[in-house]
């Protein structure tokens, strides 16, 4: 233990209601009051959500004058109430609380920030959004302050992959494990208790609420009032793409916004083109919380990394790029590009639910961050309706939102319509650029044509000379989104369907931005992380046209000396192409809490098809029954 950093566990915080969040805080040993820095997030201080990065993230702040506090949401860990439901609108209001609180301590000299990935940035948002005096800058990565646009109704569709068979049920788990910090008291198996009784599984909120409604209103943050300082991280294969340029742009105080090529990961060790993310986070709150001149506020205020194959990062002053121009490419019945709407033609296509298997590992709903897994759409493409322009004879750069106007028929809804923009290499690899999808009952009628909008997510993109642009229109996602359940036909009509692309020139004399500062994926590591392992595999059954998805994935954290909690998920997909109306989805997470004597397991099977989700969740220790519930949710939109 290094004797100059003081660790203090589990500290309790009242909440305006009384309830007591529990907290962890890593800060200098001495007598200086200093500015603190706030975790908030739902995957145990005392475990994966405090025990990995969070924690070393602190340390390192500490070393540099910083109090670090990690705290568990209300319900969750060690932290008093329940947690009905994900996202909840009290997690804002409890975090304004525990800024308060922690600029009134004696270590703390005023000044707090908040910081996190993922759920932890989240919160970072709502909570700056109910404007605490002593919040002065905040840093969400991979965040969005709208759940329900970016990851859980992608236009409208219903949820999928990473709410049915991946995070949710993993969040099943985490939410009914036993708080790790056992204090002398016993405290902790009387809140354990109370988790048990009053947390249900968050599928719940999924299947209950598939469209947008209050549930879901009532959690999206007001980005305009939003005061403090805001410096937002991101990648252009995340799950949060298109939400987090939208929040950067709505926020009125000073900000940032860096832009990478990862999907959920710290920039600092993203698997393409990594930058210094730690270094800007520090430069940030040294800035903002401790008054320094670190000459971030000099700089362009947004960072795009352009990919491609020859990628690069550059310094731009907007988001969109004020240069920015809008150009339409017309669909042909010949499967290319025109340049005018041209005549009344029209193209048939029959609705294969299969489709999307091989853009969901790379692009951003699941676990999978290896971009060694599949990348070429081919396969996809050989699925669906495609168009392909010509190789241009100059780089051809898209910054921004594309988006599509079609005119279409449907034959019968619901039918979901997915665009998707890859690049072709001359060896006719197709690489994803970007996807959009809306539920085409929202805007037409079974039967009728009509002209409908299909907006993509925000991309940056530099296609090079030999590369051709390829639009492929579907009516599945699978696994990413529900497939509709009754076969349908898609009448795509050319003489005006078109997509609208953001072309950007590159900027006259600017020069791309610079290497960044010096990477320290050091820190991101912890001794505490046991390490872990994931499969993917993909699999067609050529005799029923049946595509399946089967992965697992596995960790172990070290809490204290005695203890390990280990986790395995395994989880699937299946569609068939010609009963998309028995697609289902499956998983099963195992936490053990592996100590000398106590060892509690957990066990989540849960399963869902189109018409009903189920859960069970049983609890053992040391192999003796001790707790089990099943829930059943009937699909409701």
């Amino acid at each position: 233990m290094n004797n100059d950093i003081l660790f203090e566990r589990n500290a309790l915080v009242p909440m305006r209601d009384g309830v007591e969040l529990a907290a962890d805080i890593i800060r200098p040993n001495d007598n200086h009051r200093r500015p603190a820095i706030l975790n908030f997030n739902p995957y145990h201080k005392d475990g994966r959500g405090g025990r990995l990065n969070v924690e070393t993230v602190h340390r390192h702040f500490a070393a540099r004058g910083y109090a670090g506090v990690t705290a568990d949401l209300r319900g969750l860990g060690n932290s008093g109430g329940t947690s009905p439901a994900c996202f909840d609108p009290q997690e804002a209001l409890d975090g304004h609380d525990l800024v308060e609180w922690i600029a009134a301590q004696p270590w703390c000299d005023g000044n707090v920030g908040m910081w996190g990935v993922s759920y932890p940035g989240i919160t970072a948002l709502s909570t700056a959004a109910t404007n605490p005096p002593h919040l002065k800058a905040i840093v969400p990565i991979h965040a969005t302050s709208d759940l329900h646009r970016g990851v859980v109704s992608l236009g409208g569709t219903r949820p999928g992959f990473w709410m049915r068979a991946d995070w949710g049920p993993r969040m099943a788990a985490y939410n009914l494990m036993p708080p790790q910090f056992l204090d002398l008291g016993g405290r902790w198996a009387r809140i354990w208790a109370e988790h048990l009784e009053g947390n249900p599984p968050w599928l719940d909120a999924f299947a209950a609420h598939p469209g947008f409604d209050g549930f879901w209103r009532a959690r999206v943050a007001d980005m305009a009032r939003i005061t403090c300082p805001t410096l937002s991280i991101c990648g252009w294969r995340d799950l949060y793409t298109d939400c987090t340029p939208l929040d950067f742009s709505a926020i009125q105080a000073p900000k940032r916004l860096i832009m990478g090529a990862w999907k959920h990961e710290f920039p600092d060790t993203g698997k393409e083109a990594p930058a210094a993310g730690l270094t800007e986070m520090e430069r940030w709150f040294d800035r903002w919380l401790m008054g320094r001149h670190t000459g971030i506020e000099d700089e362009a205020p947004v960072s795009l990394y352009v990919q491609g194959q020859d990628g690069f990062w550059r310094a731009e002053q907007a988001w969109p790029p004020e240069r920015q121009q809008r150009r339409d490419v017309f669909l042909t019945r010949n499967g290319g590009f025109a340049d005018a709407a041209g005549d009344g033609e029209s193209s048939t296509y029959s609705y294969d639910p299969t489709v999307g298997m091989q853009s969901l590992a790379w692009d951003p709903w699941t676990t999978a961050l290896d971009p060694a897994l599949p990348r070429d759409q081919a396969a996809d493409d050989a699925r669906s309706l495609c168009f392909t322009g010509p190789a241009p004879l100059e780089p051809l750069e898209l910054i921004g939102n594309a988006e599509a106007l079609l005119d279409v028929t449907a034959s019968a809804l619901p039918l979901n319509l997915v665009v998707k923009l890859s690049a072709v290499a001359p060896n006719g690899r197709s690489t994803l650029i970007t996807t959009g999808w809306i539920d085409l009952a929202a805007q037409a009628t079974a039967g009728r044509r009509c002209r409908v909008t299909v907006p993509l997510r925000a991309t940056a993109y530099r296609l090079l000379p030999g590369e051709r642009l390829r639009v492929a229109v579907a009516c599945a996602d699978f696994p990413r989104i529900w497939p509709t359940p009754v076969p349908a036909t898609l009448t795509l009509h050319h003489g005006a369907s078109h997509v609208r692309l953001p072309i950007c020139p590159p900027p006259e004399g600017v020069a791309p931005r610079p290497n960044w500062g010096r990477l320290q994926p050091e820190v991101l590591g912890s001794p505490n992380d046991g390490g872990g392992s994931q499969t993917w595999d993909l699999s067609r059954d050529l005799m029923t046209d049946t595509v399946r998805l089967s992965a697992t994935k596995t960790e172990r954290v070290r809490i204290d000396a005695a203890t390990v909690v280990a986790t395995e998920h395994e989880y699937g997909a299946a569609v068939s192409a010609a009963r998309p109306d028995l697609a289902r989805m499956h998983s099963t997470t195992t936490v053990r809490i592996e100590r000398p004597v106590g060892r509690t397991e957990l066990r989540v099977c849960t399963l869902t098809t189109g018409q009903a989700s189920s859960a069970d969740i049983a609890i053992t220790i040391d192999g003796q029954p001790f707790w089990q519930r099943h829930w059943n949710y009937t699909e409701t939109g």
